[in-house]
């Protein structure tokens, strides 16, 4: 699988709007006619947290080749409309970062059925994603892994936990010419609303406190479904 999770940089609340409207065109088309596409959803910040501005936008896709995302995923008039229109309306302040992440062989995408998004009203209660962007201490990757390990037990029999899955750069083409080795890793997790998440993360903060000892750098961003998009099939 080749995963992709572009933190969007919108560059306004309108544009960020904007953003969505093509996506929201785009979604449909994937989910009906691209069979080797296994996620594309797109989230809202939480605004709960200031880590990064509350217009940019989260998106999370699932690949079963770089073909399937390159050739088949951009060849449809929906996709094409959007690229067009991202680059004459200038709805970024910068590129995505498109860059490939792999199964680490840790989680899970669902327990069983897989998500597919609806219209979002003002009562609905809102599934709740947070990301993981961990950077692991030289030599410290194994350790953290066997950490994960046991979040993941928890949350296997948390009923309020629907997505836990790490990813990492291993396997993955590094067209950077020092050929560095990245060993960056990126966690979604997904709940049903935000009382799910607090509860989960209080069951683990010991977890993650020992993961932040071990990282070079973290990052945790939060957000809310938009309404657009599946995850699994």
């Amino acid at each position: 699988m080749f995963i992709i999770c572009p933190l969007s940089q919108c560059a306004s609340p309108e544009k960020r709007d904007r953003f969505l409207s093509y996506i929201e065109k785009i979604a449909p088309v994937t989910f009906n006619t691209e069979p080797n596409c296994h996620a594309y959803a797109w989230f809202r910040s939480a605004d709960d947290n200031d880590v990064v501005p509350s217009h940019w936008l989260r998106g999370f896709e699932i690949y079963t080749s770089v073909e399937a995302n390159q050739v088949e995923h951009r060849a449809s008039p929906e996709y094409k409309d959007f690229r067009t229109a991202a680059g004459e309306e200038k709805l970024l302040s910068k590129p995505s970062d498109l860059r490939f992440w792999r199964p680490g062989g840790i989680g899970f995408l669902t327990k069983g059925a897989p998500a597919v998004f609806g219209p979002v009203e003002s009562s609905s209660r809102l599934q709740y994603l947070v990301t993981e962007e961990i950077n692991p201490r030289n030599g410290e990757r194994s350790k953290i892994f066997e950490l994960f390990r046991r979040i993941v037990a928890n949350a296997e029999q948390d009923d309020a936990t629907l997505t836990l899955w790490v990813q990492d750069r291993i396997g993955t083409p590094d067209t950077r010419p020092e050929k560095i080795e990245d060993e960056s890793l990126f966690v979604l997790l997904r709940f049903e609303d935000r009382n799910g998440a607090d509860a989960f993360y209080s069951q683990t903060k010991s977890e993650w406190a020992k993961i932040r000892e071990l990282s070079e750098h973290n990052r945790r961003t939060t957000w809310v479904e938009s309404g657009i998009g599946f995850i699994g099939r």
